[in-house]
């Protein structure tokens, strides 16, 4: 009986190590882009330098598109065509109450990538109106969902500050 609780444990145990070490390296990747942004170095195939402006109406929005590269995907039909464009993990978006609907003039600043899967079109900014979401950091890398904006954080400084 001993020896079957022994075989359990050590069974729980490995059943769980995946989990957490995939966990920590999620947070260590998090950390080193984190590092490398702060350093002025940058990993990532996006260039700021070729950033430019796409200005148009939403002819559609998918929050959880299946094609590449994963995560929310907004098709702006611009004056010269429909563009593809990526805007990264669309929590994001709902977190900062931004709706896209079919018909909304939006401006989306970004700039084009390729990679041996194609080419694409990939967001920093998204401006609808007067309210603008930072989808990317300037050095490219996705915006975390949990990440606390800069326009919230000002909006909680001048609450606490009128109290």
């Amino acid at each position: 009986m001993a020896a079957f609780a022994g075989a359990a444990c050590l069974g729980g145990a490995l059943f769980f190590c995946p989990a957490a070490n995939a966990q920590r390296n999620a947070q260590s990747a998090a950390e080193i882009q984190a590092i490398a942004a702060a350093e002025g170095r940058n990993h990532s195939l996006y260039n700021a330098t070729k950033e430019v402006s796409l200005e148009g109406t939403v002819a559609s929005f998918d929050e959880n598109s299946q094609q590449f590269p994963a995560g929310a995907h907004l098709v702006v039909q611009t004056s010269a065509g429909p563009r593809d464009v990526h805007l990264g993990d669309a929590r994001v978006l709902k977190k900062n109450n931004f709706l896209l609907t079919a018909g909304a003039s939006v401006r989306v600043i970004g700039a084009s990538v390729t990679t041996p899967k194609g080419t694409f079109f990939l967001a920093r900014l998204i401006q609808q109106g007067t309210k603008v979401v930072a989808v990317r950091t300037p050095q490219g890398f996705q915006v975390a969902a949990n990440a606390t904006s800069v326009a919230s954080k000002s909006k909680a400084n001048a609450e606490e500050g009128a109290r």
